[in-house]
């Protein structure tokens, strides 16, 4: 019984569904197609009597249009009003009228204008000014594009007995200029009884389809849907209340369609349930493991990084703070300071391609590289060649690596630093803020052999430097715009920035890269780098 019902209830909510779709499509069928016949009529009114327009003008002439107005009509203008008057009459328009308008756009005078025959309106005489001031802001912006620009525009206006169709085109006079409007005004009493047949014929074949279709459909959906659906619902029933079984009812269902493939799935569902219980209790395991060691790698990462500021306490010359958010459990940016001997402070920044674990793994061989290099060369682009040429080789992932490296000479306070393919670093010198740029060479692990070109500053006591990569520059708001450098620019020239420590302007560009993004997700690695040259060593004896 409680079968009976709810093959009622279904059957009774799907033929209500085929009945609204099918007055829905009869509704929208109907719309589209007056839509289409309306568009049709209008593009033929249209066309129609932009010719007879362009007839018109070809029976003025244009050059006396200004004798016309100042003198008053003579025989030409005589001749052409006549002529104007029969193409009223036997092309069946309402009115032809040419006018001349202001260049202010506030009234237009008439040099010609006819009046059919079957209308009880006299014409304006040669020389009548009317007023355009109450016209609509369309009228007149119409008027304007014909004049200006010699458009063609058509008017079209509706009543319960037909309308009209107003089309005007730019008159032009021997230089091309526009000195004149040609108006033709058409009446549309036929397309009342185009419109009836019409829309009469398409709602009773509309009529005719809706119902033939709602009849077929919901014959097909009780024997073809609701039927077999009712049977995978009792079936789904008895395995909910007897776990792992069925009854085998399913077996009848012998459709090849979407119900048979769910009666098969509901049967093959019974084996899978299991199977799915110990995989997803399997499962569960393997990610509590995988996150315990993610929770490894990302604590192990993290103490690779030098973590004690101010890092030398016998260098007073130099404050420094550094900062790695990474956008996943691990990442890919690293930084690094450490002193190469007593007088010489090496720092680097580095960003490597990609992120998540394979990032991490490449990250730990870039900055054991860069760090054993220094230690056996000189400057940074013979650090950055040396290490360039041992990454490349086998480096079958693509992986690649940008990093700016500076060395300071702490007693003169001359820094040489390279850039490999890495941002800009941001200097304040002197009062001014402004980008260490310079021609970024190759990326680091792209191609070997690759030469790399050092450069020369002289810091001064107070000069900071902000070193940083892209995740800064390209974080993102919700809307997909950049952070860009400009921002950061802009960021670290204000007033509240210039007096700041290393660890205070991070959490100061920090702050202000959140409050840019909004709440975005961050999708790239953020790590940045501030120091400050406070003295050199002659300065602090």
């Amino acid at each position: 019984m409680k079968r009976k019902i709810y093959l009622s209830i279904l059957s009774i909510k799907l033929l209500a569904s085929a009945v609204l779709f099918g007055v829905l499509m009869f509704a929208i069928n109907s719309f589209m197609s007056y839509k289409q016949f309306k568009r049709q009529v209008e593009t033929l009114y249209g066309d129609v009597t932009q010719q007879f327009a362009q007839t018109a003008v070809s029976y003025v002439e244009v050059d006396r249009i200004y004798y016309w107005l100042t003198e008053g009509n003579d025989g030409f203008w005589d001749s052409a009003n006549q002529r104007l008057n029969e193409l009223t009459e036997t092309a069946g328009l309402a009115f032809i009228y040419l006018s001349v308008i202001s260049h202010d756009y506030k009234y237009r005078t008439y040099v010609f204008d006819t009046v059919s025959s079957q209308i009880l309106s006299e014409p304006y005489e040669l020389g009548y000014v009317e007023s355009l001031e109450k016209k609509t802001p369309d009228y007149i912006e119409n008027l304007r594009r014909t004049i200006e620009k010699g458009e063609t525009h058509s008017y079209f206006s509706y009543k319960k007995t037909g309308g009209h169709v107003t089309t005007s085109i730019p008159v032009r006079d021997f230089t091309g200029a526009v000195v004149a409007i040609m108006s033709v005004v058409k009446p549309m009493n036929e397309i009342q009884a185009y419109k009836e047949n019409y829309l009469r014929s398409i709602l009773v074949a509309a009529l005719i389809f809706t119902f033939s279709f709602i009849l077929l459909y919901a014959l097909s959906l009780i024997m073809g849907v609701v039927k077999p659906l009712m049977m995978i619902i009792d079936e789904t029933s008895h395995f909910a209340e007897h776990p792992g079984e069925l009854s085998g009812v399913l077996k009848k269902i012998k459709n090849r369609d979407e119900l048979g493939v769910l009666a098969k799935s509901v049967e093959k569902m019974s084996v899978d349930m299991n199977r799915y219980i110990s995989d997803l209790t399997h499962a569960t395991a393997e990610k509590e493991r995988l996150g315990a060691e993610l929770n490894v790698a990302t604590k192990i990462q993290a103490e690779m990084l030098p973590r004690v500021f101010p890092p030398y306490k016998n260098h007073p010359e130099i404050e420094l703070y550094a900062s790695m958010m990474p956008a996943k459990e691990v990442g890919g940016d690293f930084y690094d300071f450490f002193m190469i001997d007593d007088d010489h402070f090496a720092v680097s920044v580095a960003d490597v391609s990609g992120k998540g674990v394979p990032a991490a793994l490449f990250m730990v061989i870039a900055k054991t590289l860069l760090k054993d290099a220094a230690y056996l060369f000189k400057t940074p682009a013979e650090i950055f060649e040396h290490v360039n040429n041992t990454l490349c080789e086998g480096n079958e992932s693509g992986l690649f690596v940008t990093c700016w490296m500076g060395i300071l000479e702490i007693s003169t306070g001359k820094l040489t630093f390279a850039n490999a393919g890495h941002t800009p670093p941001v200097l304040r010198q002197g009062g001014e803020v402004s980008y260490l740029k310079m021609k970024p060479n190759l990326m680091l692990a792209a191609l070997s052999g690759i030469p790399y070109k050092n450069n020369e500053i002289t810091l001064n006591p107070g000069d900071k430097l902000f070193i940083y990569t892209d995740g800064v520059t390209e974080a993102t708001d919700k809307n997909n715009n950049l952070y860009g450098e400009e921002r950061l620019l802009s960021a670290l020239k204000k007033d509240e920035a210039k007096m700041l420590n290393p660890e205070e302007l991070l959490k100061f560009v920090k702050n202000d890269v959140e409050k840019f993004v909004d709440g975005a997700d961050q999708f790239d690695d953020i790590t940045m780098l501030g120091m400050i040259f406070k003295r050199n060593r002659m300065e602090g004896k």
